[in-house]
């Protein structure tokens, strides 16, 4: 009886979260991307930004010249800034070497390669 009623209760949340908007992924605009990169980076500005495919993340050159990159996770963003050196580009993706231990590396796909882009 009890684990029928915790059932119910997990349904009835995730069917309200469902409803709610939690089910979709986040996606980006430029001036969003911007937003959200000046906001979650500590002295960061912006001076050209570059949407991933359908908005699915940004990569962003900052005017002291570091690389700002938001990646979706759940129905938000994580932001990192790293060194020009950490992108390449393979195959019509950027490719993104982050070093860390639960996300060693992030793949965006972008319409076209960024002028600004070195690696």
């Amino acid at each position: 009886m009890i684990y029928a009623a915790s059932l119910a209760a997990i349904l009835l949340l995730t069917g309200l979260a469902w409803l709610m908007g939690f089910r979709s992924r986040p996606r980006l605009g430029e001036a969003e991307a911007v937003a959200e990169a000046e906001g979650r980076l500590a002295g960061f500005r912006a001076a050209e930004v570059a949407l991933a495919t359908g908005g699915k993340g940004a990569v962003l050159r900052g005017m002291d010249g570091s690389i700002g990159l938001l990646l979706p996770l759940a129905d938000g963003w994580i932001a990192r800034r790293l060194p020009p050196s950490a992108l390449g580009w393979t195959g019509g993706a950027l490719v993104a070497r982050l070093d860390e231990p639960m996300l060693r590396q992030a793949t965006l796909s972008l319409p076209a390669r960024p002028t600004w882009l070195t690696a």
